[in-house]
């Protein structure tokens, strides 16, 4: 056996970025990652966990982010000195089809007698594709209850015995794809591990906090994630994660929560090692206010030193407001009204007035919030350009409303660049008024490599073709950019350096345009080449507005060593 049993590894979004002259756009604009989505998956810290304490040596390696942190970091040869029984690569969010199957490839190649397997929710969908067509790929989890099942192939490949009875996987044998289907459905997330500090120890062993930080901006703006909920029980149409897409796909038929006492000790684990803002995942609403009453009378008691984020799928009522304002020293609040039209809000799968969104945001703020975050996409059934402007133009009027400043920001960007595999979008795209460029994993892959975001986009609607899409991003960011400066959310420099990211990657894009139409994509480009995945960052809004630590991870480091110690 090797140094490590298991090396959980995430891929940047194409592997081979820093070679392409790709410009990304605002696609990662709204989330804490770069376009590079080098942001993995919360899936391998529960694996690790699990393992972890089952006697099993488990490192992660975010190679996106030392790639991103250093142009010189050879990942190649990183992994080529990696050791380990079992390599496991994330295929969660599809924009990683190309990074995350080359990169399983290339841990193929240089460890040929270990096995590589993939999991998450595209890995499930694509399941027989990777194994028809990837051979470098030994084994897919599927769903996503995959950590006892992986403990079990674990065990199994230790062993060398039969796959027969690990459930949730689906493996090549003798030429074959033989399927054991999903049996395994967390019902209860308590059941689940979040050893946060063995993130901490995991780093000291290797000596490689780089290859263990969640994304690259990290140790400035650390964010820690808890998951109160697997499933949803709303049914967003563009999302994989909705509750129809949940039950066609992974056979959840619920939501399963964590429950308060459990969610408590993981906010207690945080706060031993971490100073940062902590994002409750999942509406807290889903599972019911009596259980809401309960979760915010624990942390009324423990008074958590850390920010509070709560992330609201609807308006949350007044008196929830003030209680989670009662209980917590500082928190913040977000919600995705995704339109200022409640019609085309409904067809997305979101039931609210804008009544009640304004009443929310006004208690959140009157009940003293740090911040109020409310983000509108791009991409939408029935939404023309004349509607995302409008939007925009509500932003605004929201923003004269309130007069927060920067505590009340606006974002607007596309959907996202692909229209997630399972959703009912793409089960039905004719019935919702979309048009699919890609339906298989190798297209996703095809359209990754594309030179601009407009042509990897995998969709279009009957009211805004593809052009429109991007047209309408830029003028929106442009005018939400001034708006949010009239408003004093922003200031003069920040509003500055947006409006220079805008008009150059506009530039970018013709350029674009002009040279896939003379069949040349070099030399019009010149040196603006070397700066597409630059310009790429914080094109209709600067990042930073959606910082929420007010310290970086230094201040954690004496309490992080200092509980990681002890804990050993």
């Amino acid at each position: 056996m090797g140094r490590y049993d298991l090396v959980l590894v995430h891929a940047p979004s194409v592997y081979d970025f820093r070679k392409r002259g790709l410009l990304y756009g605002p696609m990662a604009d709204l989330i804490p990652s770069t376009p590079v989505f080098e942001m993995y998956p919360i899936g391998f810290a529960t694996i690790a966990s699990l393992l972890a304490n089952n006697g099993y040596r488990v490192r992660i390696l975010n190679l996106a982010t030392h790639m991103l942190s250093d142009e010189r970091y050879d990942a190649d040869r990183a992994i080529s000195k990696l050791d380990a029984m079992v390599y496991g690569v994330d295929l969660h969010w599809l924009p990683h089809a190309h990074g995350s199957l080359e990169v399983a490839k290339m841990l193929k190649h240089h460890h040929p007698d270990s096995k590589v397997v993939l999991g998450g929710f595209s890995a499930t969908y694509y399941h027989e594709e990777i194994l028809r067509d990837y051979p470098d790929v030994d084994a897919v989890f599927l769903g996503d209850s995959t950590e006892l099942p992986l403990l079990e192939y674990m065990r199994a490949v230790e062993s060398s015995s039969s796959l027969d009875s690990v459930r949730n996987i689906a493996y090549r044998e003798d030429g074959r794809i033989r399927n054991n289907g999903i049996s395994h459905i967390v019902e209860d997330m308590d059941t689940v591990d979040f050893d946060y500090g063995l993130i901490v120890r995991s780093a000291i062993r290797s000596l490689d906090l780089t290859g263990h930080l969640p994304y690259l901006d990290w140790k400035r703006n650390p964010m820690l994630l808890v998951s109160t909920v697997r499933g949803c029980s709303n049914n967003c149409v563009t999302c994989m994660g909705g509750c129809i897409s949940f039950l066609r796909n992974f056979g959840r038929s619920r939501p399963a929560f964590r429950s308060p006492e459990r969610l408590l000790e993981d906010i207690r684990q945080i706060e031993q090692y971490f100073r940062g803002a902590i994002f409750l995942l999942g509406d807290i609403q889903q599972a019911g206010r009596s259980y809401c009453d309960k979760l915010l009378g624990l942390i009324k008691k423990e008074r958590p030193r850390n920010e509070i984020i709560f992330e609201f799928f609807v308006p949350p009522p007044d008196n929830l407001i003030n209680e989670i304002a009662g209980s917590v020293e500082s928190f913040d609040a977000q919600i995705s009204p995704d339109s200022h039209d409640p019609h085309i809000r409904e067809l997305q799968g979101r039931r609210y007035s804008n009544y009640d969104l304004e009443r929310a945001v006004q208690g959140l703020l009157a009940a003293g919030a740090h911040r109020v975050d409310m983000f509108f996409m791009i991409g939408l059934q029935r939404q023309d350009y004349r509607s995302v402007m409008d939007t925009v133009e509500y932003s605004g009027h929201l923003m004269d409303r309130f007069k927060a400043g920067e505590r009340f920001l606006p974002f607007i960007s596309p959907l996202a660049p692909f229209i997630d595999p399972g959703s009912e979008v793409f089960e039905n795209s004719d019935k919702f008024g979309y048009r699919l460029f890609a339906r298989s994993l190798q297209e996703h892959r095809d359209l990754l490599l594309k030179p601009s975001w407009k042509y990897v986009l995998s969709y279009e609607t009957k009211w805004l073709s593809r052009d429109g899409i991007v047209d309408a991003t830029y003028d929106a960011g442009a005018r939400l950019n001034d708006l949010k400066l009239n408003a004093g959310a922003i200031s003069e420099e920040s509003a500055l350096a947006v409006r220079e990211r805008i008009e150059t990657a506009k530039a970018a894009m013709r350029l674009i345009d002009e040279a896939i139409r003379a069949g040349d994509l070099e030399s019009p480009l010149g040196k603006l080449k070397d700066r597409l995945l630059e310009i790429s960052e914080s094109t209709v809004c600067d990042k930073k507005e959606l910082d929420w630590s007010r310290k970086s991870f230094y201040w954690s480091i004496p309490r992080a060593l200092i509980a990681a110690m002890l804990r050993r």
